[in-house]
C-alpha cells in the first residue's frame, strides 16, 4: 500500500537535500569570497614586494654604479644591505605565490636575481679593484660596459615578475568572480527548485491530503446529522487517505445497519407496548391498560365510579365441547359487542381468560353501577352463532363503589374481585354489589390459609366427640369423631370454617390422620362395644395407602378395626367410583363398617348402595328438621320413612342426624329408625367429656329409652 506520510518523508528528504544544498551553496560563496579577498591580499602584497624589489633594485643599481664610479665603503654596506633586503623580498613573494603562474614567474625572477646576484658579486670584486686604479672616464667606461646591461636585465626581470603577478591576480580575480556567479547561479537555481517543490508539496497536500480531508470532515458532519446515504469518494486509492474513506464508508455502512436495527427495536417496541397494553386475542384494553384507567379515573376524589368485573357463565363447556379456537371467535365476538357499545358502557378490558372489566362513571348511589351491569348481561347473554352452533353465555357481575369501597385501583379490583366471589356462590344471581362482610370473610380465608398448615403441625387441631345413641335400647353405642380448632387467640374454630380449605391445600388427609390417632388414644379406655366414626371427605378416597395407614394406627393403638366406623358422602360417589369401591372394601375387609353419610341429598343411586356393600345409612338432618313442619303442612313423612324402610329393605341400619327435639325422636323410633345424633343427646365434648358422658348417662338414657324421649343431659 502508498503511504501518504511515506510521500511526504521523501518530500522532506528532497526539501532537506536542497536545504543542504543551498547551505552550501552559500557556504561555498562565503568561502569563495573569503578566498579571492585573501587571494587578491597575496596578489596585492605580492605586486607591493615587486615594487619594492625594484625600489631596492633601483637604490642597488645606484649604489653599485657609486661603488664602480666613486668605490666607497658605504656604498658597499648599501648594496650588502639592498641584497639582503631583495633575498628577504623574494622569499616573501615565494611565501605569497598562489598558483603554479605567480610561482613560476617568482622562480623565473629569482633564478634572474641569483644570476645577477653571482655575476655582480664577481664583476664588483674584478672592477671595483681594476677601477680604484683607473680614472674617471674608464670607471665610467666599465659601468657602462658591464653592469648596465645587467642592471637593465635585472629592471626587464622585475618587470616580467610584475607583469607575470599581475596577470596572475587578473586571472585569479577572473576565477574568483567565475566561482562566484556560478555559485549565484546555482543558489537561483536551487531557489527555483526549492519553490517549486515547494508549490509541487503544497498542491500535493491539498489535492492528496487536506481535499480528502475536508470531504471525509464534511461526510462525517453529514453522517452525524443524520444523513445515512452520504458517499465519500477515494476509496479506491491505496494510501492513509483510501483506507480512511473505506474505513468511513464501512462506519457508515454500521450506522445504517444500526439506524435500520434501530427503527426496528421501535417498531418492535412500539408493539410491545402495544401487547403489553392490549390483548393479543381481542384487542380489548388489558388489565394493565385497565388499571392505568382506573388510575386515572380515581384520582379525582370528588368523581364517582363504578368498577364491575365480568366472568362468563358457561364458557368452561364450550371449550371443553366445541374446542378452544370457538372459545376464541367466543371472546372476540363479546370484544366487538362490547366495542359497539363503548358509547354506553365506556372501554372493557379483558383481564385474562373470561375475565372482563370495566369503570363506568356514576352518580351518587348504586343505581347507575346496577344498570351498567344490566347492560353488560344484556349483551353477553344473546346467542352467538359459529360455524353452525348457536352458543349461549352468561355473565356473572361483581361491582365495586369508587370511593366507598376503595381508594385506589388495587383496592377497588379487589372489592370488586370479592364481590364477583360471592355473585358466583349465589345460585342465580348474576350482579353483585361489594359489602363489607365479604372483606371480613376473605380477611378471615386468608387467616385460615395462613395459620392451617402451623396449626396442624402444633397440634392445635383436636378430635371432639358428639355421641351416637340407639335408638330402641336408650344407649350411648359410640361418637363421631368432630375437628376443632383450638386458636391461641381466636379461640375454638369450628371445621365448616378450615376443612375446606385443608382439602384444597393437600393438608386434609395429614390433620385426618393426626385427628384419627388422637381419638384412638382417647378411645382405649372407654367400653370396647363404642364405635368412632370417622369422616372422609372425596379427595381422601383416591388414597391407595389410606387403609394401610389407618390399620397402622389401629395396631399402634390397640383399636380394634370393628369399632371404627368411615362415613362417607354421596358426592364422593360421583368423583373416582371405581377408586372409591376399591378403597371401601379394603376397610371393610379389615373390619370397619362403612356408612353413608347426609343420605338423601346427593346422587346414591340403590344399585350403588347394594355395590359398594354399605352398612349404614345417615339420614341427613335437614330431613329431620322438618318432621314437625312436614305434619303441620300435612304432606307427612313419607321421604324420611322411605329412607328408613329402603334401609331395612337393603338390611342396612339407619341413623338420623341432628335431632334436637323428644318429638323428632319419638316419630323417628315409631317409623324404625336405629340410631340417633344430635344436641338431643348431647353436642360436640372433648375426650374427657366423653368419658364422664359415658360413665353418667348410660343409665339414664337407658331409663329414659323405656318410658320416653330422652333428655340431653350433656348441655
Amino acid at each position: 500500500m502508498k503511504s501518504i506520510g511515506t510521500a511526504l518523508v521523501r518530500i522532506q528528504v528532497l526539501g532537506f537535500v536542497l536545504y543542504g544544498l543551498m547551505t552550501c551553496g552559500v557556504l561555498s560563496a562565503i568561502y569563495v569570497s573569503r578566498s579571492a579577498n585573501l587571494q587578491h591580499e597575496r596578489h596585492m602584497q605580492s605586486l607591493v614586494t615587486a615594487r619594492q624589489i625594484a625600489a631596492i633594485l633601483s637604490d642597488q643599481h645606484l649604489a653599485e654604479a657609486e661603488l664602480v664610479l666613486h668605490p666607497d665603503p658605504r656604498s658597499g654596506a648599501i648594496v650588502l644591505r639592498n641584497t639582503q633586503a631583495v633575498d628577504a623580498r623574494i622569499a616573501a613573494l615565494k611565501a605569497l605565490a598562489d598558483g603554479p603562474a605567480a610561482a613560476a614567474d617568482v622562480a623565473g625572477f629569482e633564478r634572474s636575481w641569483d644570476r645577477y646576484r653571482t655575476n655582480a658579486r664577481q664583476w664588483l670584486a674584478s672592477e671595483t679593484a681594476l677601477a680604484q686604479r683607473a680614472s674617471q672616464s674608464e670607471r665610467s667606461s666599465i659601468y657602462r660596459a658591464r653592469l648596465k646591461v645587467a642592471h637593465r636585465d635585472m629592471d626587464a626581470a622585475i618587470d616580467t615578475l610584475a607583469t607575470g603577478l599581475m596577470h596572475s591576480s587578473k586571472t585569479m580575480e577572473d576565477r574568483a568572480k567565475f566561482n562566484g556567479e556560478m555559485i549565484i547561479l546555482a543558489l537561483f537555481v536551487l531557489s527555483v527548485l526549492g519553490a517549486v517543490l515547494k508549490l509541487l508539496l503544497l498542491r500535493y497536500v491539498r489535492e492528496e491530503v487536506v481535499g480528502p480531508l475536508t470531504d471525509i470532515t464534511r461526510s462525517l458532519s453529514d453522517l452525524a446529522a443524520g444523513d445515512l446515504d452520504v458517499a465519500v469518494g477515494g476509496g479506491e486509492r491505496d494510501d492513509e487517505v483510501g483506507a480512511l474513506v473505506r474505513a468511513l464508508e464501512i462506519f457508515r455502512r454500521r450506522a445504517r445497519e444500526l439506524e435500520v436495527a434501530h427503527c426496528q427495536t421501535r417498531e418492535a417496541q412500539a408493539h410491545a407496548d402495544s401487547l403489553a397494553r392490549n390483548d393479543i386475542l381481542t384487542g380489548l384494553p388489558n388489565r394493565r391498560q385497565f388499571v392505568d384507567s382506573l388510575m386515572r379515573a380515581t384520582q379525582d376524589p370528588a368523581a364517582r365510579c363504578a368498577v364491575l368485573l365480568i366472568d362468563l357463565k358457561r364458557f368452561k363447556p364450550i371449550n371443553e365441547i366445541h374446542g378452544y379456537e370457538t372459545g376464541d371467535m367466543v371472546l372476540c365476538e363479546l370484544a366487538d359487542r362490547f366495542v359497539r357499545h363503548r358509547n354506553d358502557l365506556g372501554v372493557i378490558s379483558r383481564l385474562g381468560g373470561d375475565e372482563f372489566a370495566v369503570v363506568v362513571p356514576i352518580r351518587e348511589g348504586t343505581d347507575d353501577a346496577v344498570a351498567a351491569g344490566q347492560r353488560i348481561r344484556d349483551i353477553v347473554v344473546q346467542p352467538i352463532d359459529i360455524a353452525g352452533s348457536r352458543l349461549e353465555v352468561g355473565a356473572t357481575i361483581g361491582v365495586a363503589l369508587y370511593p366507598q369501597d376503595g381508594a385506589n385501583p388495587s383496592a377497588l379490583l379487589r372489592a370488586a374481585g370479592l364481590a364477583l366471589y360471592r355473585a358466583k356462590q349465589e345460585p342465580g344471581a348474576s350482579c353483585q354489589l361489594f359489602e363489607q362482610s365479604m372483606q371480613d370473610r376473605a380477611q378471615h380465608r386468608a387467616f385460615i390459609d395462613t395459620e392451617l398448615r402451623r396449626a396442624i403441625a402444633d397440634g392445635e387441631i383436636r378430635p371432639y366427640y358428639q355421641p351416637l345413641v340407639g335408638i330402641e335400647c336408650g344407649e350411648v353405642v359410640g361418637f363421631e369423631i368432630l375437628a376443632r380448632w383450638h386458636h391461641p387467640t381466636r379461640g375454638i374454630i369450628m371445621p365448616d370454617q378450615f376443612i375446606a380449605a385443608a382439602d384444597e391445600r393437600g393438608l386434609l388427609t395429614d390433620m385426618t390422620y393426626q385427628i384419627f390417632r388422637r381419638a384412638c388414644e382417647d378411645a382405649r379406655p372407654w367400653p370396647s362395644n363404642l364405635t368412632l366414626s370417622l369422616n372422609l371427605a372425596p379427595s381422601q378416597l383416591s388414597d391407595p395407602l389410606l387403609a394401610a395407614r389407618l390399620k397402622a394406627i389401629l395396631d399402634q393403638t390397640g383399636i380394634s378395626p370393628s369399632r371404627i366406623e368411615i362415613e362417607v358422602t354421596e358426592n364422593a360417589l360421583i368423583t373416582d367410583l371405581d377408586a372409591t369401591k376399591t378403597l371401601l372394601l379394603a376397610l371393610r375387609d379389615l373390619g370397619m363398617t362403612i356408612s353413608l353419610d347426609d343420605f338423601g341429598t346427593g346422587y346414591a343411586s340403590l344399585y350403588q348402595l347394594r355395590d359398594l356393600k354399605f352398612d349404614k345409612i345417615k339420614i341427613d338432618r335437614s330431613f329431620v328438621e322438618r318432621i314437625e313442619r312436614m305434619k303441620q303442612e300435612g304432606e307427612g313423612n313419607i321421604l324420611v320413612r322411605a329412607m328408613i324402610s329402603l334401609g331395612k329393605s337393603l338390611g342396612l341400619s339407619t341413623t338420623a342426624e341432628g335431632i334436637q327435639d323428644p318429638e323428632q325422636l319419638a316419630s323417628l323410633a315409631d317409623w324404625g329408625c336405629d340410631f340417633g345424633q344430635g344436641y338431643l343427646f348431647g353436642k360436640a365434648m372433648t375426650a374427657a367429656q366423653a368419658g364422664q358422658f359415658v360413665m353418667k348417662n348410660s343409665a339414664t338414657l337407658h331409663r329414659h329409652s323405656a318410658t320416653g324421649p330422652i333428655a340431653n343431659t350433656a348441655r
